[in-house]
């Protein structure tokens, strides 16, 4: 329904941030009921504007970690970082909404060494789960039941062999992503 409304058929498109679209934005609609709004974190219908359009905004995505001053940190102590700084920072004498938007848990490269190593949890998460065995679901038989072209070409073939070809690389794999 968004798409065939607003035309707006791809990530990071500009039409959402368009005057006449945003007036009707639940962002604007708050703003123009005297509410202080701000955002933390993935925002999908963004341009080199969109930071403007929020009363307080940070806005970042597409890694699990990022730089922050001179150290590496994970998304989500970022995310709980800036809620903090919003709190302290909002005008005391307006109602407020802060929305935060964490960056999912889905692989952000193809990497398989080492196993799992397309998610990257924080270690205390990550340990969450030394002792654990991830029950395997049969994938093999529901694979080899594909048709025959999705099962010899693509990406999708790649990923599920790099995330999923060994009880080794289920386990890394699925241990990372419920960790994260």
């Amino acid at each position: 329904q968004y798409s065939s409304r607003h035309q707006s058929y791809k990530i990071k498109c500009p039409r959402m941030v368009l005057p006449e679209n945003w007036k009707r934005s639940w962002v604007s609609i708050l703003q123009q009921s005297d509410y202080f709004v701000g955002h933390i974190g993935k925002w999908q219908y963004w341009d080199s504007k969109t930071e403007q359009l929020f009363d307080w905004a940070q806005l970042f995505e597409g890694r699990h970690w990022y730089k922050h001053w001179d150290k590496e940190i994970d998304g989500s102590t970022l995310a709980r970082m800036y809620a903090v700084d919003f709190l302290e920072q909002r005008p005391k004498d307006k109602p407020f909404t802060l929305s935060i938007a964490f960056y999912p848990p889905k692989a952000v490269n193809d990497d398989n060494d080492p196993p799992g190593g397309q998610w990257f949890p924080t270690n205390e998460t990550k340990k969450l789960y030394d002792n654990v065995t991830i029950p395997e679901p049969e994938m093999k038989n529901s694979f080899k039941a594909l048709p025959d072209f999705l099962q010899k070409q693509g990406p999708a073939v790649d990923r599920f062999g790099t995330r999923y070809g060994s009880s080794r690389h289920y386990q890394a794999s699925m241990k990372n992503y419920y960790a994260l």
